[in-house]
């Protein structure tokens, strides 16, 4: 049985301007935070969710319908 992705409000966020097409420092300037936070909200997306890429990470995200 698949286990159901888990998204912080923040990682939401990214997941869906990284979707939009926005690059890490484009993410860091509109959410006006360092680059190196974008970076470490990823890194623990990725770690709770068990995916290793922004590709991966958008996925689960719209099949867990926060698209």
């Amino acid at each position: 049985m698949p286990v159901e992705p888990r998204f912080s409000p923040r990682q939401r966020e990214i997941v869906s301007l990284i979707a939009s097409g926005y690059s890490d420092k484009q993410i860091a300037l509109t959410l006006r935070v360092s680059k190196r936070t974008v970076r470490t909200q990823l890194e623990r997306l990725y770690a709770m969710n068990g995916v290793h890429s922004r590709a991966q990470a958008v996925l689960i995200w719209a099949q867990a319908g926060f698209v």
